[in-house]
């Protein structure tokens, strides 16, 4: 058990930038140069070309994981200095928060929300950028908010969930669980899926709550803590659950990737596969950011590994994002790596900016992705 807690404890000073551990630990930094050096940019195999299509500045997110969102073709964009944008290219409006963001992007047709450093979550309009209300929160966010079914869902630090009614920010219910005594500091996105709200949790729970009540309707397992010490036990769900064909699958850290029937709970499969950012899926995979930094695709059907691409040991890649026929990841030295969906070939890749890249791309169109780094460098990525 020794060994298995020294590699452990190796393992998460590779987490990302802020990834702090809860409960009264120091703050940990992985892009030290003290810690495991960075594995070379892996070679090429028939290269196609990646460029990059726009970009633009918002403010330094250092340390923060801010994410952009998609509406159509166009990303709404926060930097840390208060700045948020619709972009595609261009700037269709620009709104600034003197306070500073912390969390966000959350959107739906109407509303894009931001949580600021003083804690307020502060709704603008999709529209023109105008601020339709604030609400003093009181809580350490990281995560962007959830806006959907008129609700805005913001998930504190503490993993506590706050729903806002859409319409004037005022507090409808909350939503909070009894958790390990150790979890990784991480952005843990929720999820609207029909008539529910699916959010995962330390210690490899799902939770799927009523939107109306905050009600839990059930839970799902996607691994369960094991090991004689708290590290050892980490076992946090990372990342999205993703709900598709009624099937809600998901990834746990020191955990399994596994696979549920939405609508009887039951377990399809589950696969020994450690991940500290998450997974995507379509049709026909489920990829995986493992946790040593290997991607890893999964037959969506059975769970087996169908291909593995190494090479990136201690680039601290994101979740991945499958995109046509490309799965793409960022990296800590602001590279953003195509592979072969099909074969896992590292096909391309181009660098945006000189700041680590936290969250995943997001698709803003065939074979396009809008890409955030902590630098406050915001891009659109094509694979030709």
């Amino acid at each position: 058990m020794k060994d298995r807690s020294l590699r452990a404890a190796a393992r998460l000073l590779a987490l990302l930038a802020a990834s702090a551990l809860v409960a009264g630990c120091s703050s940990l930094n992985p892009f030290s140069r003290k810690g495991p050096q960075i594995a070379p940019l892996p070679p090429l195999v028939s290269p196609v070309e990646v460029t990059i299509a726009a970009q633009t500045k918002v403010g330094s997110g250092e340390g923060l994981f801010l994410t952009p969102v998609v509406l159509d073709d166009e990303a709404i964009v926060a930097g840390g200095d208060g700045r948020v944008l619709r972009w595609n290219g261009g700037v269709r409006w620009e709104a600034k928060l003197e306070e500073g963001i912390i969390a966000g992007v959350g959107a739906d047709e109407r509303l894009a929300v931001v949580v600021t450093r003083k804690g307020d979550a502060v709704a603008l309009a999709v529209g023109d950028g105008a601020v339709r209300w604030r609400h003093p929160l009181k809580a350490d966010v990281i995560t962007p908010p959830l806006v959907a079914g008129g609700l805005v869902v913001v998930r504190t630090a503490d993993h506590r969930l706050i729903a806002l009614d859409a319409r004037d920010g005022k507090e409808r219910w909350v939503y909070q669980r009894n958790l390990p005594p150790l979890s990784l500091r991480q952005s843990a996105p929720l999820v609207s899926a029909g008539n529910a709200i699916v959010a995962g949790y330390p210690g490899g729970i799902i939770a799927v709550l009523d939107p109306r009540s905050g009600a839990p309707l059930f839970e799902l397992t996607v691994a369960s803590p094991k090991g004689a010490t708290e590290i050892e036990r980490l076992t946090d769900v990372v990342g999205p659950p993703l709900v598709a064909r009624q099937e809600v699958c998901a990834a746990a850290y020191q955990g399994r990737v596994a696979c549920f029937d939405g609508r009887t709970a039951e377990t399809l499969w589950a696969k020994d596969l450690s991940s500290r950012t998450g997974i995507d899926r379509d049709y026909r995979y489920v990829v995986v950011t493992a946790d040593n930094d290997d991607v890893v695709a999964l037959d969506v059907f059975s769970g087996k590994e169908q291909w593995r691409t190494g090479g990136f040991s201690w680039r601290l890649l994101t979740r991945p994002l499958i995109l046509g026929d490309w799965v793409l990841v960022g990296d800590r030295e602001g590279y953003v790596h195509a592979l072969d969906r099909n074969d896992g070939r590292i096909r391309g890749r181009v660098r945006v900016g000189s700041g680590p890249i936290l969250v995943e791309p997001k698709s803003i169109g065939p074979n396009r992705a809008v890409v955030q780094n902590t630098d406050g460098t915001v891009a659109i990525v094509e694979v030709h």
